[in-house]
């Protein structure tokens, strides 16, 4: 059996934000509303809880985005701090980006990728899935550029694809497969679809309609709920609290046989978090 901990929005800030000017500080009074800009709490929460995943007994630690506030360069970089001061082994994480860390340039992640964050690239690849003993896990983007005030996601075609390929390699090999992302794959109002949800909701379905053995960990919602692809079904698309605003963020899941399933009580019965 395989342990998988999942964590989502961090909403990592610089600590020199207040020096903003022109459009991002426009930006990120707007992204920031109703939200305490105190970039040394965010990071000092996000610490806290990767902490908490590392003491645990999970075998890898899946990061569903919005890992910065709106995507700039040194947000990347204090997520790379962060990372390392948990005491996490690379090996071990998964990141995937979200809407939010691709608002200044669509392709910030891919690039952090490759500065910063390049101790994590060989397991957050997009398309390819990190194998472990019972689950393969696929890194999925949602991140699109977009303006500031619209939070939509969307897979283009080559993830697409991969999604199904991986998905039946999975199957043939027994293993559960878990597709890591930032939008939820449900249909909403066409135009709460177009705002926030993810455009290729309805490609993503078929994909879970077809196997079984297929699950989501998503963020966005920055809430914790377990939702079933067809009704009265088990439950296959799983998301989490954010770390940035909640006291309990981190969920635990077990993987065997093809099957993903929250893990209850959480092993260690890992505390809840201060909110100071």
């Amino acid at each position: 059996m395989t342990q998988i901990a999942h964590l989502s929005d961090l909403h990592l800030l610089e600590p020199d934000h207040a020096d903003r000017q022109g459009v991002a500080r426009r930006r990120l009074a707007y992204l920031t509303v109703g939200r305490p800009n105190d970039a040394a709490r965010r990071r000092r929460r996000a610490v806290e809880v990767l902490v908490a995943a590392r003491r645990s007994d999970a075998d890898h630690v899946v990061i569903t985005g919005d890992l910065t506030e709106d995507g700039i360069a040194p947000q990347f970089e204090i997520l790379a701090e962060v990372l390392a001061e948990s005491g996490i082994a690379p090996e071990r994480v998964t990141l995937v980006p979200g809407n939010h860390d691709a608002y200044v340039d669509g392709e910030a992640f891919d690039r952090a990728l490759r500065g910063p964050l390049s101790a994590y690239a060989a397991t957050s690849a997009r398309g390819v899935p990190v194998l472990l003993r019972d689950v393969a896990i696929l890194p999925v983007s949602t991140a699109v550029l977009q303006p500031y005030t619209r939070s939509a996601g969307s897979i283009d075609g080559t993830a697409l694809a991969a999604a199904a390929r991986v998905a039946e390699q999975s199957r043939l090999e027994g293993r559960t497969l878990v597709l890591a992302m930032h939008h939820p794959p449900h249909r909403r109002l066409p135009v709460w679809q177009w705002i926030d949800g993810l455009l290729e909701h309805a490609a993503l379905g078929a994909v879970l309609e077809r196997h079984d053995h297929v699950h989501v960990l998503h963020g966005h919602t920055h809430t914790a709920a377990d939702r079933a692809v067809r009704p009265g079904a088990t439950p296959r698309i799983f998301s989490t609290e954010a770390v940035v605003d909640s006291n309990a963020p981190l969920r635990f899941y077990h993987a065997r046989h093809g099957r993903l399933w929250p893990a209850s009580p959480a092993p260690h019965a890992v505390p809840r978090l201060a909110l100071a």
